[in-house]
């Protein structure tokens, strides 16, 4: 996975769960793929689960967050 992407998605979690919960649910994600390679070594299957695993995620906390009328609108 290019760094660039990382960064992106890291932004966005970050936005939606705030910096410390974003930054642990990506790296739990990133450890559940591949604990020991550097998200820049990832092979092309790896980066389609880790991906698949932080929209699981994403959208977990998203439902979650609109279930409790606590979210704000995001476009």
């Amino acid at each position: 996975m290019k760094v660039e992407k990382w960064v992106e998605i890291e932004e966005r979690m970050c936005n939606l769960m705030g910096w410390e919960k974003g930054i642990n649910e990506m790296v739990e994600a990133k450890r559940e793929v591949a604990p020991k390679v550097p998200i820049y070594e990832l092979s092309t299957r790896e980066d389609k689960l880790l991906l698949f695993k932080l929209r699981k995620r994403y959208e977990g906390f998203r439902k979650s967050k609109k279930f409790y009328g606590l979210e704000e609108s995001y476009s």
